[in-house]
């Protein structure tokens, strides 16, 4: 295939386009991202997170249906699903019809793409709840990216056995499959069609310099230990509080949405954490750089060494010292982050990352992760799939 071809790409998403708006940051929102500014992609049709349980749906309703993508123009609307036009290249289906109808979903879909008048189209999910919608669009191939191992998430255990058979479906049935670390090519069968592409970062954007702080981190007692991301079940809330108690005189800054209210609750006592709130990307820089350690305290789990954390690679463009939980994927970053194999050496590396010199290693870590960009994370993947397509057509 000529590689000036251009490809129409559509993307079933693991988060909803609002979402991302708010300050949701994750693989699939740099791959979206960086997909746009390609100019190998023509158009990409951008399905919004399917819900598949009646609460999901009402605040996908609420959210994606009742609210509007800010600069986008809405093309089409139902009482139950939209279309909007974000740019000339984007479009974002949103719907709450999976949970009563998928066959609804897939008519609305087709109708879509035969609008856009798409071709040489890239099926692509990150999505392994709904792999339903696989060839139904005559594409030229289908990809799935594996961001961590979903089955061993602690949200999705109570169908944990359905992600388990989709993963199998997907190894059998998909033509290109990407993962996120080495750890979650073990859950596919079909190994040879499986392609490693680690996270990456903006790197450019963690340099931004900002002339104004926001008084909720320029305000807390230094120093700080930071971190940012979902506020959710993956965090290790008793490791947090033992921080806590031991660093009482500094401030813990946790920034990102709070997903379940008995976080709040079990954190109410430890007086130095401060819960923040999401974030704009925009304004994630300024945050990361308040803190004189960026923290990673999660959960030691089967679902942990499956991730490759994105924001140790936004934590180290900015320069921090980063104690996180030892993965094996991790070590090639040593020395330049901590990683401990318990709760005590967890505390013992912030105080020894507390007393560095904030300046001696910080070029040092920015260079780790230099290169490590999204825009080449996507060129290497468009590569892969152009090759695919080269032989298929």
């Amino acid at each position: 295939m000529d590689n000036q071809i251009k490809i129409d790409l559509i993307m079933f998403n693991m988060s909803s386009y609002t979402e991302w708006q708010k300050g949701t940051n994750n693989r699939n929102y740099q791959l979206l991202k960086n997909f746009q500014e390609n100019d190998k992609i023509n158009k990409i049709l951008a399905v919004d997170y399917l819900p598949f349980t009646f609460k999901r749906s009402l605040r996908n309703y609420r959210e994606n249906l009742l609210d509007n993508i800010a600069s986008g123009k809405i093309i089409k609307r139902g009482l139950l699903y939209k279309l909007t036009q974000v740019n000339e290249k984007l479009y974002v289906y949103s719907t709450v019809k999976s949970v009563i109808s998928p066959n609804q979903v897939l008519k609305d879909l087709k109708k879509i793409v035969k609008k856009l008048e798409m071709e040489n189209i890239i099926n692509w999910s990150c999505f392994p709840v709904w792999i339903d919608y696989y060839h139904k669009f005559s594409e030229k191939l289908t990809v799935f990216d594996a961001v961590d191992n979903w089955a061993e998430h602690p949200s999705y255990q109570k169908i944990k056995n359905k992600i388990l058979d989709n993963y199998q479906k997907i190894a059998k049935d998909v033509d290109l499959i990407f993962t996120v670390s080495e750890e979650v090519q073990k859950v596919f069968s079909e190994r040879q069609k499986i392609i490693w592409v680690p996270n990456g970062v903006d790197f450019s954007h963690y340099q931004k310099k900002y002339n104004l702080i926001n008084r909720d981190i320029g305000d807390l007692k230094k120093p700080i230990l930071g971190y940012h991301g979902i506020i959710q079940d993956k965090l290790d809330l008793e490791l947090l509080k033992n921080i806590s108690k031991n660093f009482n005189d500094l401030s813990i800054a946790l920034i990102g949405p709070v997903w379940y209210k008995n976080i709040t609750k079990d954190l109410k006592d430890c007086q130095n954490i401060y819960l923040l709130g999401p974030k704009p990307y925009s304004e994630l820089p300024m945050y990361i750089q308040k803190f004189d350690v960026a923290i990673i305290p999660h959960r030691v789990d089967k679902f942990l060494i499956s991730t490759n954390p994105m924001k140790l690679y936004e934590y180290l463009a900015c320069g921090k010292p980063v104690v996180t939980n030892y993965q094996k994927e991790l070590e090639d970053f040593v020395p330049y982050i901590y990683l401990a194999n318990n709760q005590e050496e967890f505390i013992d590396y912030v105080r020894k990352a507390l007393q560095e010199d904030p300046r001696e290693n910080l070029e040092k870590r920015q260079e780790i992760v230099k290169e490590q960009t999204w825009k080449k994370k996507v060129s290497i993947i468009l590569d892969y799939i152009y090759k695919e397509l080269g032989i298929k057509l």
